[in-house]
């Protein structure tokens, strides 16, 4: 199947470059994971196989895919990595919100591999090994500000201490890059494996939804950081900050977008078969039911429509991000910032009334049919939609600009 077909139909890993053998057992771990996400979600995943499962999909190449067949990957451009997040986004929302870290550094190497610069991290997304982030801080911190320390010791050496919060996909990492800032109040990346010492990783999120993340709590003691692995941090030389900002929301709205293609597979296959129905129905067979095909179709619609909007607006921000940075518009941007405002609410809207399919058994906690609303919500308050809309208006009215990054914290004109 390939992306130019129907929009809502199932992609195997093959179209979307992997090599046949490859795709076949990758494609064979995904539907694993897809068949497993009820379960998972509803008992915790106490055996973390979630994590196994993604760890074969890294060995196999699958993140990788990004990179160039010459660098190990299968040459990827970047509006079929956002397709490869919403395939598995379809299985598991969590696989693809524990990969988002990785995936963004995945599109950053081969971008630079592009350029013709050398970078270590080739080698390693290559060989399987997985990064995660660790960038928010709680607490009532200034917004844009950063808690975290990374200092030079007696002996000329990177120091990194600090506590961040929501530290996503770092059981499942190898890696992890901390936003910190150093002794001139710059703001720095420092990447340290999960091991090392002084690094202290809790699964202690506790959110209503996309509970197998691992976005808990990482704490950082006095961990050495080597010296060729500390970035300026906030973007890169080569992209504008809108349009760095811009890939990383697009991830979550990729993962609204599987979800809600999971929240359509889930009503078919919950449909399909079924003899069991209310004595006033309009049939005997609920599938055969005008009104619950209805609602299916309304499911579709509504899956489309949301998938449609990522995939637009990964193809214009591919577009800027190819420029060089003095010549990007931002029109990626502005792209990602409209479907903001879109593809939470149908999702949100899908995963409600998948409901209205069926009786009291869809209420089933075992089926986890509410998983899919609880894991849109929380996604959707990462970036709250009221906020979007109020900058999207006022450029449209005073022509204000866009702000280029997204910050949280406590502001100065706050009481």
């Amino acid at each position: 199947m390939s992306r130019d077909g129907d929009p809502i139909a199932p992609l195997g890993l093959a179209a979307l470059g992997l090599d046949e053998d490859t795709a076949r057992l990758a494609d064979e771990v995904v539907a694993r994971i897809a068949r497993n996400a009820p379960a998972r979600d509803h008992d915790g995943d106490p055996e973390h196989g979630l994590r196994a499962d993604v760890r074969e999909l890294a060995l196999l190449g699958v993140t990788a895919a990004r990179l160039p067949r010459s660098a190990g990957g299968a040459g990827l451009d970047y509006p079929g990595l956002v397709e490869l997040q919403i395939l598995l986004a379809r299985a598991d929302s969590n696989a693809t919100q524990a990969l988002r870290t990785h995936l963004t550094l995945s599109d950053r190497t081969a971008r630079a591999l592009a350029r013709g610069e050398d970078t270590p991290w080739a080698e390693r997304i290559a060989a399987g090994e997985l990064v995660a982030g660790a960038t928010t801080e709680t607490g009532d911190g200034a917004s844009g500000s950063v808690g975290t320390s990374l200092v030079r010791d007696a002996s000329g050496g990177w120091r990194l201490t600090g506590v961040k919060g929501y530290a996503t996909g770092t059981g499942f990492a190898d890696w992890v890059r901390v936003l910190a800032s150093d002794e001139d109040g710059r703001h720095r990346v420092a990447t340290v494996r999960v091991d090392s010492p002084g690094v202290e990783l809790a699964d202690d999120w506790d959110g209503v939804g996309q509970r197998l993340t691992t976005s808990g709590t990482a704490r950082f003691t006095d961990v050495a950081v080597a010296e060729d692995a500390v970035d300026l941090g906030e973007g890169s030389a080569s992209d504008r900050l809108g349009n760095h900002d811009a890939v990383l929301q697009l991830t979550h709205l990729a993962t609204l977008a599987g979800i809600a293609l999971r929240v359509r597979d889930d009503a078919v296959g919950w449909l399909n078969g079924r003899r069991r129905g209310f004595s006033h129905a309009s049939t005997a067979v609920p599938a055969d039911d005008p009104q619950i095909q209805e609602r299916v179709g309304t499911l579709e619609g509504l899956a489309q429509a949301a998938v449609v909007s990522v995939r637009e607006a990964a193809r214009l921000l591919a577009a800027d991000l190819d420029r060089p940075a003095a010549e990007q518009t931002l029109d990626g941007h502005l792209a990602v910032t409209r479907a903001q405002l879109l593809v939470p609410a149908l999702t949100l809207q899908a995963a409600q009334s998948v409901f209205e399919i069926g009786g009291g058994s869809l209420v089933d906690a075992r089926l986890g049919l509410d998983r899919h609303w609880r894991n849109a919500r929380t996604l959707s308050n990462h970036n709250p939609v009221h906020l979007k809309a109020r900058a999207l208006g006022d450029r449209a009215l005073r022509g204000g600009t866009l702000p280029e990054i997204w910050y949280v914290g406590t502001r100065k004109d706050g009481a």
